[in-house]
């Protein structure tokens, strides 16, 4: 299930996963680059993970390839769990291979706010 959730920057859409990313969820977050980010070029996604059996980005990789040129401006990723996933997000970076992913612990939520800024 996909939440949104305050961002601390304009260019950066903060969002909140439990258990698998859905083609649905992929779909609210495509509908917001389309509305902000289409015209602006690069924006971020922090990403808060809460993990659970069968977490997976299946559903956001579906997006991505129905939508490549809106996900071409991804720029950074802060991805923020319990324990780095990176094994889960690999299809992430196989998909788009520019983008900056970066892993962060919960109590490391601060510094990921402090890496998308930069």
């Amino acid at each position: 299930m996909l939440s949104f959730v305050p961002s601390k920057d304009i260019e950066t859409i903060a969002i909140e996963f439990e258990g698998a990313a859905t083609y649905q969820d992929a779909m609210k977050i495509d509908k917001i680059i389309q509305e902000k980010y289409a015209d602006k070029g690069k924006f971020n996604i922090y990403a808060i993970i809460s993990e659970r059996q069968g977490a997976s980005f299946e559903g956001l990789e579906e997006s991505m390839k129905v939508n490549m040129d809106a996900w071409n401006h991804f720029h950074k990723f802060a991805v923020i769990s319990s324990s780095h996933i990176k094994e889960k997000s690999a299809e992430i970076e196989k998909l788009l291979p520019k983008l900056e992913v970066k892993y962060f612990t919960l109590d490391e939520m601060n510094n990921a706010w402090d890496w998308i800024q930069e």
